[in-house]
């Protein structure tokens, strides 16, 4: 009978005797000794055997499922004498997911393409119950033939690879040395392999979705941390597709945001095709980000290129044409609360593992946790901006109600000076030291409104309405009385200030070339509740002309009142002039300081 060591003499002291197969000894490792059970049940020889625990510990011995693959194939040709061998993984759908196989070159291998997708043989060795032997590959019945280029095979052997019943993937071998066949020996041996292998592959994909989950982790909490310091908003978004896109090794991270109603716009991305994709415009209706974005709902794909090329030829919608080599794809939303922020997306090349629902899952996590840290860091830009704008408004209250009046009153006091002298040149010296009183009044009053604009960026409402104003005046010959009340550039949508400009800015050329008019006041108020937004200009000139045709001008004014809701009203004052009133409402805003702001 074999034994599982060297041959065991009589029982000396000292010694140490080994077990028979047919009664082994148990060992502490649980696997080694279910299989020394299954080499001792196929009596096979000594030397297959250690060959089996050699190979058996080889496969156990890592934790990365590609070099754990890569040893069993290895194995499983040693243990049967194969010339070719292969190992399909399969994914959580039955899918083959990696493949790994030895005995092909790498130069027949390109010319063979696409690997196999589990289908004839290979197939019938996954649903099998225990090995599946062969004397002739070729001519089985579920054959379905070689692809081009594929040497040709003879015998072959294939052994399905599970752990607690879930079919892991399949060992393939083919061509015995010797040109024999396999035989019931060779059934027995690659059973109690494949029992390891289960366990070893189940081990490495335990030990990848953990390191997996660990990089996801620190992505996220790199990504949090960053993001509450508050970075400019491109900054951050590319963060987030950076991190995004290093965890899985993915061929492009996008981050997609709404562009209006209808679209969604890439905003930021990350990897050699970010470029590619910045700027590119998906629909929200018929698409799957749009899905993602209207649902709320993260999806995978397995042919992101494909899926996406497919749908514009449909919609006629020209694609860049690297895309085309886009593979695998998850998409999920970033959203903290009813109202989705836009959706991010990462892919991998053609050919790449797919994802799964654990890549999924965390991936949600990870973009769930960015949109919020993007929302404390918006918030936190708000807070700093409102606190700007009170410290803004206390200076402006400062120059008003200080300087300006004490100006003024200077102004006036020298004035009534000039009333008591006879000397010509002194009294008209006088004046024109006013005159240096009042335009110096007139540039106080625009710079309370020009205080802390960005140098480089947009205006403030308050500032475009101001700039406005300015540059009216030189055709109007006077500086018209300007009055602004309440949260006006917390409160009014910016899509609205360029409607409010405009009419403003109509208004104002309308007193130029009808009103002939020697003043003009101008208001723009937000009401205390913040729901409305209101526009006056009155003159004091001579109202408009009842021939003044109601087209052009007049038109837009009313047109753009009604695009928000709105109304635009012409009066003739009992006093006489002109008055535009143009009024719209407001959207519900949380922020809106209830306390009127007038300068």
């Amino acid at each position: 009978m074999l034994k599982t060591g060297a041959e065991s003499g009589r029982g000396q002291e000292g010694s140490r005797t080994e077990a028979p197969l047919s009664q082994p000894a148990r060992p502490a490792d649980p696997i080694l000794h279910d299989l020394i059970y299954l080499a001792a049940a196929a009596k096979v020889s000594q030397d297959r055997v250690r060959h089996l625990l050699d190979a058996v510990l080889s496969v156990g011995s890592d934790l990365s499922l590609r070099n754990v693959m890569r040893r069993i194939v290895a194995a499983g040709c040693e243990l049967v004498g194969a010339r070719y061998g292969a190992l399909a993984a399969l994914g959580p759908s039955g899918e083959v997911v990696e493949f790994t196989h030895t005995g092909v070159d790498a130069e027949t291998e390109a010319a063979i393409g696409a690997l196999p997708s589990g289908e004839g043989v290979l197939g019938l060795v996954i649903d099998a119950q225990g090995p599946v032997r062969l004397e002739h590959v070729a001519t089985h019945p579920a054959a379905v033939g070689f692809p081009e280029h594929h040497p040709a095979m003879g015998s072959f052997i294939g052994v399905p690879i599970r752990a607690r019943g879930v079919t892991l993937g399949a060992l393939y071998l083919a061509d015995k040395a010797g040109d024999e066949g396999f035989d019931e020996e060779d059934d027995e041996v690659l059973g109690a392999l494949a029992a390891a292998a289960g366990l070893a592959i189940e081990n490495a994909r335990m030990y990848q979705a953990s390191h997996r989950r660990e990089q996801w982790l620190r992505a996220t909490n790199e990504v949090t941390s960053v993001l509450r310091t508050g970075p400019e908003t491109a900054e951050g978004l590319r963060l987030v597709a950076a991190r995004a896109r290093a965890v899985p090794d993915a061929a492009i991270a996008a981050v997609c945001v709404p562009d209006g109603p209808e679209n969604l716009t890439v905003r930021a991305g990350d990897g050699a095709l970010a470029p590619v994709f910045h700027g590119l415009r998906i629909p929200i209706v018929d698409s799957i980000t749009g899905d993602v974005f209207s649902t709320g709902r993260g999806r995978m794909i397995e042919q992101l290129g494909k899926a996406a090329f497919a749908r514009s030829a449909h919609t006629f919608q020209r694609l860049p044409g690297p895309i085309a080599d886009l593979g695998p794809a998850m998409f999920v939303p970033l959203r903290t609360g009813p109202h989705p922020m836009g959706v991010l997306i990462v892919a991998k090349y053609l050919g790449a593992t797919p994802f799964d629902e654990d890549d999924l899952a965390m991936f949600e996590n990870y973009a769930g946790h960015a949109a919020q840290a993007m929302e404390f860091a918006e918030a936190q830009q708000d807070r700093q901006r409102l606190a700007l704008f009170e410290e803004r408004d206390r200076i402006a209250r400062d120059l008003h109600d200080l300087v300006i009046q004490r100006l003024f009153a200077v102004g006036i006091g020298i004035q009534g000076l000039c009333r008591g002298l006879d000397d010509e040149p002194v009294v008209d010296r006088l004046n024109t030291y006013v005159a240096d009183v009042d335009q110096t009044i007139r540039e106080i009053r625009r710079s309370i409104f020009s205080l802390q604009e960005p140098a480089n960026g947009p205006y403030s409402l308050r500032g475009e309405i101001l700039r406005t104003i300015s540059d009216a005046t030189v055709s109007l010959g006077y500086e018209p009385t300007v009055r602004l009340e309440g949260p006006l550039d917390s409160v009014v949508p910016p899509d609205a200030h360029g409607d409010l400009i405009a009419t403003l800015r109509e208004s104002l050329s309308n007193v130029v070339r009808h009103a002939h008019a020697g003043g003009v006041q101008v208001t723009v108020a937000v009401d205390r509740r913040a729901t409305r937004l209101e526009l006056l200009v009155q003159d004091d000139g001579l109202g408009l002309p009842a021939d003044l045709p109601y087209r052009s001008g007049l038109a837009n004014m009313v047109q753009r009142a009604h695009h928000w809701g709105g109304q635009c009203d012409f009066e003739i004052p009992a006093r006489g002039g002109t008055r535009v009133c143009w009024t719209v409402p407001l959207p519900r805003h949380a922020a809106a300081d209830p306390d009127d702001e007038e300068t």
